[in-house]
């Protein structure tokens, strides 16, 4: 009988410690799980990081600003893809947008989620409307055919959720190379400027001329006609914005659109029944304000499917005579 009694109090004893631990690993199993979270996340941005860097770097630039990078000077990088971070954008700026990416509402996070895997697989225009139109050059591959479907998961959870501080940094360290050893050695210059180069596009030649007279297209704010008392407006469209949002102008003064994107744009004024045809890349086209314009405000856009939301969006302004 004492045997039994003892066997009995090794199995209480036995239950109680299996029971204190079960109870000690119920209670730190939040912990565990934040941990957990923690690492799988760490392991996601860090392979995001390397996908973007192979797919992504190109159009849309270190940091992610694309189109709203600009250098040292204060100059346009030349970036074609729209921006993926957004945290520098005003309220202002992210009125119109397709999607806001880095977003705490639930509401737009299912928005940006759904907009951001969509563009990734099918490109931008999407593949159905390029087949519709087969002369269009799309302003973003579609990477269906390259990623599978986990790694399209981690591109669209670093863009909403990501620290791009981390993403610049992480291309730094990856192909982060001075001028020197990003330019063929036959064609290096003697002395190298030792600042960092990434990856953009090819930037635009100027005219051919001579002197000052020879000025690009993008640095002509507005070149009077003296002769007519009129001024030109030159407009640049790149993938996917304008080189400006808001431009002032007279009646009889002309706009003249060049296109330096690889897509098609256009300038549309419809409430002054203005707009150049669709351009292609290197085309230009000027268009002339009515004579009978009235004062005010007035929207323009390009119209193809999708570049207003993506930004290609402004005001002209025009003043009485």
């Amino acid at each position: 009988m004492g045997s039994v009694r003892k066997l009995a109090m090794f199995v209480v004893i036995g239950l109680i410690v299996i029971s204190t631990a079960v109870t000690v690993y119920t209670a730190n199993e939040p912990n565990r799980r934040s941990e957990e979270t923690t690492e799988q996340e760490g392991v996601s941005i860090e392979r995001a990081a390397s996908l973007y860097t192979t797919y992504c770097l190109q159009c849309h630039g270190p940091a992610g600003l694309g189109n709203m990078e600009v250098d040292a000077e204060g100059n346009n990088m030349g970036r074609v893809g729209a921006p993926l971070n957004q945290t520098l954008m005003s309220e202002e700026d992210l009125q119109g947008r397709s999607a806001i990416f880095q977003s705490d509402d639930p509401v737009e996070q299912n928005i940006a989620e759904d907009w951001i895997r969509f563009r990734i697989t099918y490109g931008a225009p999407s593949e159905g409307q390029l087949n519709r139109n087969y002369n269009q050059v799309p302003a973003m591959p579609s990477f269906r055919h390259d990623l599978n479907v986990e790694e399209i998961n981690s591109l669209v959870w670093l863009i909403m959720h990501g620290d791009w501080n981390y993403v610049y940094n992480h291309v730094v360290h990856t192909t982060g190379k001075n001028i020197c050893e990003a330019t063929p050695e036959a064609d290096r210059e003697e002395s190298c400027d030792h600042a960092v180069a990434y990856p953009t596009v090819v930037p635009t030649a100027a005219p051919e001329g001579s002197g000052d007279a020879a000025a690009s297209p993008a640095a002509d704010t507005g070149a009077a006609d003296s002769a007519a008392g009129t001024t030109d407006h030159a407009v640049v469209a790149t993938d996917n914005a304008f080189d400006t949002n808001a431009i002032t102008v007279k009646p009889g003064d002309t706009i003249t659109l060049s296109n330096e994107g690889f897509a098609q744009h256009d300038l549309t004024v419809s409430d002054l029944g203005i707009a150049t045809d669709l351009l292609n890349n290197g085309d230009t086209m000027t268009i002339t304000i009515p004579a009978d314009a009235a004062p005010g405000d007035y929207e323009f856009i390009c119209s193809v499917p999708g570049h207003k939301e993506a930004g290609m969006v402004g005001t002209i302004t025009v003043d009485a005579p």
